[in-house]
């Protein structure tokens, strides 16, 4: 599971499988009012998202106050290749983020499960 320092930008490329999923862990600032966005260039139909905020209850305990992370789970939908563009922001503030994040992902078509091996047909005697 990639993830991402505030702060700091990166790019990040990875391919998939349909039906593969992958997850990013982006650290949250939700506590100051910034929470992370995404949008999509390329072909959007060859990725689903679904975010996830919030403490998980196997994480560590954290100190009161302490933000809470956010997690972008990716699922590959589709042939294709699609660029996610994440943004950590304030919503109510326009202008420049706090931090912006690229990641591509390329989706190929699900793997073909492998064919057994020809076995030769043991007719007996004829």
């Amino acid at each position: 599971m990639p993830a991402a320092d505030s702060g700091q930008e990166f790019w990040a490329s990875f391919t998939l499988r349909v039906g593969e999923k992958c997850e990013l862990a982006l650290p949250g600032l939700g506590t100051a009012g910034f929470l992370w966005s995404a949008s999509l260039d390329g072909d959007a139909a060859a990725v689903e998202l679904a975010w996830e905020r919030g403490f998980r209850t196997d994480d560590s305990p954290r100190p009161v106050g302490a933000s809470a992370p956010e997690r972008l789970r990716i699922t590959a939908a589709a042939p294709g290749r699609a660029r996610i563009h994440l943004a950590q922001q304030r919503p109510w503030e326009q202008g420049r983020p706090l931090a912006a994040h690229t990641v591509d992902v390329e989706v190929l078509p699900p793997q073909m499960p492998a064919e057994p091996a020809s076995q030769p047909h043991d007719r007996g005697p004829r």
